[in-house]
């Protein structure tokens, strides 16, 4: 697979339900590494629960695997955004 960031975002379809790994929290979302891509997806707090507002303790464990929605790309960055939300999730896949 060509890990260019251009080649990443023509594989990965807005969508698209991904498997990854909880690898660092920060008070606005955790960064999640995902099966065979180079770049860090992100899931903001607000993209975790349909209702209310997560917590940073609430967060998933470090190590913790997770499935997530690719919801688009943050260009500057190079993240890939996600989504964890029950209704993100429900009906994919």
């Amino acid at each position: 697979m060509d890990d260019s960031w251009d080649s990443v975002k023509q594989s990965m379809r807005v969508g698209a339900r991904v498997k990854g790994i909880v690898r660092e929290h920060r008070p606005f979302g955790i960064f999640v590494s995902l099966d065979d891509v180079p770049f860090r997806g992100l899931i903001q707090i607000t993209d975790f629960k349909d209702a209310d507002r997560m917590t940073p303790d609430e967060y998933p464990n470090l190590g913790t695997a997770l499935e997530a929605i690719v919801l688009g790309f943050k260009e500057q960055e190079r993240q890939i955004w996600l989504g964890v939300k029950p209704s993100q999730l429900s009906g994919l896949g």
